[in-house]
């Protein structure tokens, strides 16, 4: 799950970095960056949530109520059979198994899930917007410049400037 999160923390500080500045003084970060960071959020929350679900199992979707909890009679039984490790309550261990219900299946996901997905525009616009910037044909003469193919659009790939490799790897 960090290595998600992380991969989204990066991905942001990266588009700002490679910012540039307009002619109006302000900066612009990097479209592709700034594309695939959103592309990223829309997609990695619902599978930090998926492995946090896995993580936490089946208790949280069958636990007891709370009024089961606090009941004369099946409260005892409850705090007896759902006890985890020593130094954990079953308290605290009912109040994390909610928190992770809460914000994958319950009110809370709206604003973790839906908003994760559709907050920063339509994920369809992110890879369309990914696929007309990745210079796919510029990337196929590179490739077939390193298998040291030298038919086609292979032997031109000298000549071809290329805006995104100049602006990562300075002008040539």
């Amino acid at each position: 799950m960090t290595h998600l999160n992380e991969t989204i923390f990066a991905a942001g500080i990266a588009s700002s970095y490679q910012a540039h500045k307009t002619s109006a003084g302000n900066y612009q970060n990097d479209d592709m960056l700034a594309n695939v960071c959103k592309h990223n959020v829309t997609r990695f929350p619902y599978e930090i949530g998926r492995l946090a679900q896995d993580i936490a199992g089946g208790l949280m979707v069958t636990m007891p109520s709370e009024k089961d909890f606090r009941s004369p009679e099946t409260g005892p039984l409850l705090e007896k059979y759902l006890k985890g490790r020593k130094g954990v309550s079953t308290e605290n261990r009912v109040r994390i198994l909610r928190l992770i219900e809460n914000m994958t299946l319950g009110r809370n996901a709206v604003g973790y899930l839906t908003e994760s997905m559709h907050g920063a525009g339509s994920p369809q616009a992110q890879r369309i917007q990914i696929a007309r910037q990745m210079q796919l044909e510029y990337k196929k003469k590179l490739a077939k410049n390193l298998a040291s193919i030298e038919e086609g659009e292979a032997s031109e790939l000298s000549q071809e400037q290329s805006e995104y490799f100049d602006k990562i790897f300075g002008k040539t």
